[in-house]
C-alpha cells in the first residue's frame, strides 16, 4: 500500500509541478494564430471482443465503426489492463494497473479512496479539466460519481440501450457549437454487455446471415486452472446460470453449438445498434461544427467469450478476454486508414489523450502516448503488454496475469500454472507450449518479462522460477 500511496503523491506533484509538458498536435488554429487543441471524445463500450467488428469480421454490421477505421487509425492488437469492468475503467482513467490504483476486480472502493478521498492519483479528467478543459461524462460509471473524479456535467445512468446517454452526449455537444473552448466527453456505453435484448429491427439484420463459430468453440471448458473465473482453485465458470438473455439462452457453459449460434445472432444485433448510435453521435459533431477539430476514440472495457474455449463473460487471459476493439479518428490525419500491429494496452489512452490536448503528461504512468503510430503507424512501442485479473471473489493478487510479446503469450494462471502460446501460429491459443523443450528460450524469456512487471506494479503473487538474466539473451519472442 506504501508503494501505491507513494507513487500517486508521486504522479499527483508531478502533474501540479507541470513536468513532461507535451507539445500540442493541433489541426487547426484559433484567430489569434495560436494552436487550437482539440475536443475529445471517447467511447467505451461494455464487453465487445475484438472479433465482434465489421472491419475484423465480415459476419458484423457496423458500417460507422467501419468508417471511422477508414478515416483514421486502427489498433489491431489493443489489450486492456485487465478484463473486467470496474478494474479495467479504473485503469483507463487512472494510466495504472488494478493492483496500483486499487480498484480490485468489481470493487471500486479503492479507486474511490485513491483519487476521491485522498486525491493521491489523479483521473484523466480532473488534468485535463486543470488544462482548461469543460468535462463531461455520460453511462455507466461503476466507480461512484463522475463528478468526484474530474467530470463537470453529466453523470451516471441506468439506461441499459443507452439511448439515454447518446441523447445527452449529443445535447452536450450542441451546446458547444460556436465555443471555442476544448472539451473532452466520455461516453460510457453499457452495451454489448448481458442481459442481451436485441430490438427486432436489429435482429432482423442477422436473421438469414450466416453465423461462423470459432474454431476454439467448446460446449463446455477444460477443467484445467488457465479457464478458472473464480477464487484459486475452483473450477468455476460464470454466467452459467440462465440471465433472462435472447430467448433464455444461458450467456456460459455449458451451451451447444446450436445456442451460441443464436446468442452470437443476439450479440451482433446488439452491436449494430450500438454502432448506429455511434453514427448519430458523429453526425452530431458535424452538425454541431465541432467534427473537424474532434479525437474522437472508440474502445472497449474487456473483451468477451462467446463460446471460445467454452467460456461465457471475460476474466481469463485469452485473447477473447483481454484483447478489444480500438481505433481513433482524427480528420487531417496523414496516415488515416492505416492498421497499427503495435502492441497497445489500454492504459495508454490516459498519456495519448494529455498528449494530444497539449497537456502535462505525468512521469510514472504505465501507459505511452500513442501519437507516434499516428504519424508512423509501423513503429513498436513496447516489447511487450501485460493484463492482469485479480482478487475475483477475493484479495488483491489473486488471480490471472500475462505477458504478450509480438510472437508469444506467457500466462500465469491463479494457482501458479504456466501456460505460453504461439499467437502468430495458433491465433485461437489451442496448445499449451510451455512444455515444449524447443520453447525453452522463449518460456525464459517471457518469465523474466513477468517478474518484471510483476515488480513494478507491486503484485502479491508468488513469482514464476528462475531469474531475470536472460531477459536479454535468451531467444526471441
Amino acid at each position: 500500500m506504501k508503494d501505491r500511496i507513494t507513487r500517486g503523491d508521486f504522479l499527483r506533484t508531478a502533474v501540479v509541478g507541470g513536468v513532461a509538458l507535451a507539445t500540442p498536435r493541433a489541426v487547426g488554429r484559433e484567430a489569434s494564430g495560436k494552436a487550437r487543441r482539440p475536443h475529445v471524445v471517447v467511447v467505451l463500450s461494455d464487453d465487445h471482443c475484438y472479433r465482434a467488428v465489421g472491419y475484423n469480421n465480415d459476419a458484423v454490421k457496423t458500417p460507422n465503426l467501419d468508417r471511422l477505421g477508414r478515416e483514421g487509425i486502427v489498433f489491431d492488437r489493443a489489450y486492456v489492463a485487465t478484463p473486467i469492468c470496474a478494474a479495467s475503467r479504473a485503469s483507463l482513467l487512472t494510466g495504472l494497473f488494478p493492483q496500483q490504483h486499487g480498484a480490485i476486480a468489481l470493487d471500486g472502493s479503492g479507486f474511490q479512496e485513491n483519487v476521491v478521498a485522498q486525491g493521491r492519483l489523479l483521473a484523466v479528467a480532473q488534468l485535463l479539466a486543470r488544462a482548461g478543459y469543460d468535462t463531461g461524462f455520460c453511462g455507466k460509471s461503476h466507480l461512484g460519481p463522475p463528478r468526484d473524479y474530474g467530470f463537470a456535467e453529466g453523470g451516471e445512468l441506468k439506461d441499459r440501450t443507452d439511448d439515454e446517454t447518446f441523447a445527452f452526449a449529443c445535447r452536450f455537444i450542441e451546446q458547444r457549437r460556436d465555443n471555442p473552448k476544448p472539451f473532452f466527453l466520455w461516453v460510457a456505453a453499457r452495451q454489448p454487455h448481458i442481459p442481451l435484448a436485441p430490438p427486432p429491427e436489429w435482429l432482423e439484420l442477422y436473421r438469414d446471415a450466416e453465423i461462423p463459430v470459432d474454431r476454439n468453440f467448446l460446449e463446455s471448458p477444460p477443467r484445467e486452472s488457465i479457464f478458472n473465473q473464480g477464487l484459486p482453485g475452483e473450477h468455476y465458470y460464470r454466467d452459467s446460470e440462465v440471465r433472462n438473455d435472447y430467448e433464455g439462452l444461458p450467456s456460459g457453459p455449458p451451451r451447444s453449438r446450436e445456442q451460441i449460434v443464436e446468442f452470437t445472432r443476439a450479440y451482433y444485433a446488439v452491436v449494430s445498434r450500438l454502432d448506429h448510435q455511434i453514427g448519430r453521435l458523429v453526425d452530431a459533431m458535424k452538425e454541431a461544427g465541432v467534427y473537424e477539430n474532434t479525437v474522437f476514440v472508440y474502445l472497449s472495457d474487456n473483451g468477451y467469450h462467446l463460446g471460445n474455449h467454452g467460456l461465457g463473460n471475460k476474466i481469463t487471459m485469452h485473447e477473447e478476454s483481454v484483447r478489444v476493439p480500438m481505433l481513433l479518428h482524427w480528420p487531417g490525419l496523414e496516415r488515416a486508414g492505416a492498421r497499427s500491429q503495435a502492441l497497445v494496452s489500454s492504459l495508454d489512452l490516459f498519456p495519448t489523450l494529455l498528449d494530444l490536448a497539449g497537456a502535462a503528461v505525468p512521469d510514472g504512468l504505465e501507459g505511452v502516448s500513442m501519437a507516434p503510430l499516428l504519424d508512423d503507424p509501423g513503429r513498436a512501442l513496447r516489447g511487450y503488454v501485460a493484463s492482469e485479473c485479480v482478487g475475483v471473489g477475493g484479495g488483491r493478487g489473486m488471480g490471472h496475469r500475462m505477458v504478450r510479446t509480438d510472437r508469444w503469450k506467457y500466462v500465469l494462471t491463479d494457482v501458479n500454472e504456466e501456460a505460453l502460446f504461439d499467437e502468430e501460429a495458433d491465433p485461437f491459443e489451442l496448445a499449451n507450449m510451455a512444455e515444449v523443450e524447443a520453447n525453452r528460450a522463449v518460456l525464459l524469456k517471457l518469465r523474466g518479462y513477468m517478474r518484471e512487471w510483476m515488480d513494478r506494479v507491486g503484485d502479491t503473487h508468488e513469482r514464476p522460477p528462475g531469474g531475470g538474466a536472460q531477459l536479454e539473451s535468451e531467444g526471441s519472442a
